[in-house]
């Protein structure tokens, strides 16, 4: 039976981690997950440096997520080649490594090093490891009083990762569903939910200072003839090509969004009305263009209306006055082109009945 101290001792072990795991996977966010993981380690090791690499799933590459200690400069945002050095080894054979003296060790590379300015002596790295398949690497460089790891560091260690690649792996997922939710599913852009958080979000920073906004409403204009003539399967691919025209012909802080149907609209933050005056004639010049033996040629209408701090919630109506506007304009113009439309409208008329009739 144990005595009352190694109970006690059991109990602060068991608190200790219990912390530990509440602290990490506790984030919903992948970069939170990650800077408690590394806050951890510094507080337990007190490494000189220590890093966290994720591992490209494609090519095997290890990049440098997250560096905390005296080499951060150097090695931020470096990419290392599959198999590099002793990381490397560990992503590819899903070990953990004690190395006392790298300079013994010929899986070590200088590479870091070189690029840092820092002289590694001593390493230890464990592999994090979700479903069977290596995502990551930790591993620290160093210790302060430069004294050598040992099995209970590695241990402890381990147990670290074991809750990282939990956190990450709940953070990742919990992103992948947000991102799926706000995703229109046939052509790949936003959908309303999303553009309704983004408009709110320019809410709140035009009523706060002193820039507005610009909003885009975009329809096809007779959209349900192209389906009508063409089958839905080509309005489908319609739809997918106007969404990516309308991503080409803006910038990526901007929104584009499908609201439903051949209703897509564009947010403009930071925009006045001669940048939305541009972005429409960019994508009205690039449908213009459209048409191929894939796809039948469109047109659209596009209606414009600019946010100040004093006319928000007007805009989005606005824009759909104007864009009716236009589409009706375009139409009585084209009515009156008798040579043109014509035949066009025999055709229409041979599919109905007439209402007149002389007899």
């Amino acid at each position: 039976m144990k005595n009352l101290g190694t109970d006690v001792d059991d109990l602060v072990k068991l608190a200790f981690f219990a912390g530990i795991a509440t602290s990490i996977t506790g984030t919903r966010s992948i970069r939170g997950a990650l800077d408690a993981v590394m806050e951890h380690i510094g507080t337990i090791f007190a490494p000189r440096n220590w890093s966290l690499f994720l591992r490209n799933p494609r090519t095997g590459e290890l990049a440098f997520t997250v560096v905390v200690g005296s080499a951060v400069e150097g090695l931020k945002g470096r990419i290392l080649p599959a198999g590099t050095g002793i990381v490397g080894w560990i992503a590819d054979h899903a070990q953990s490594v004690i190395i006392e003296d790298v300079a013994k060790d010929s899986r070590f590379d200088r590479g870091a090093d070189l690029a840092s300015g820092f002289r590694t002596k001593s390493i230890i790295g464990v592999p994090l490891v979700e479903d069977g398949k290596v995502i990551g690497v930790i591993e620290l460089v160093n210790e302060l009083d430069d004294r050598v790891f040992t099995a209970l560091d590695l241990k402890i260690l381990h147990t670290i990762a074991d809750f990282a690649a939990i956190a990450i792996e709940r953070a990742y997922y919990f992103r992948a569903l947000r991102k799926i939710s706000s995703i229109d599913h046939l052509t790949g852009i936003a959908n309303r939910r999303a553009f309704e958080r983004a408009l709110a979000r320019e809410k709140e920073r035009a009523v706060r200072g002193d820039k507005g906004f610009a909003i885009l409403l975009v329809d096809i204009d007779d959209f349900k003839g192209v389906n009508d003539r063409h089958g839905h399967e080509t309005g489908d691919r319609v739809l997918k090509a106007l969404a990516a025209l309308l991503e080409a012909s803006t910038r990526r802080m901007d929104t584009v969004a499908r609201l439903g149907g051949d209703e897509f609209v564009v947010l403009l933050p930071e925009a006045d009305r001669h940048r939305g005056e541009e972005v429409r004639s960019r994508i009205l010049a690039a449908v213009a263009r459209t048409g191929s033996d894939e796809l039948p040629s469109i047109r659209v209408s596009i209606g414009l209306e600019v946010a100040t701090k004093d006319t928000i919630e007007a805009a989005v109506a606005g824009a759909d006055r104007d864009m009716y506007l236009r589409k009706q304009l375009r139409t009585d113009r084209e009515i009156e082109k008798i040579a043109t439309n014509i035949g066009d409208f025999l055709t229409e008329e041979d599919g109905e009945d007439s209402e007149f009739d002389p007899h």
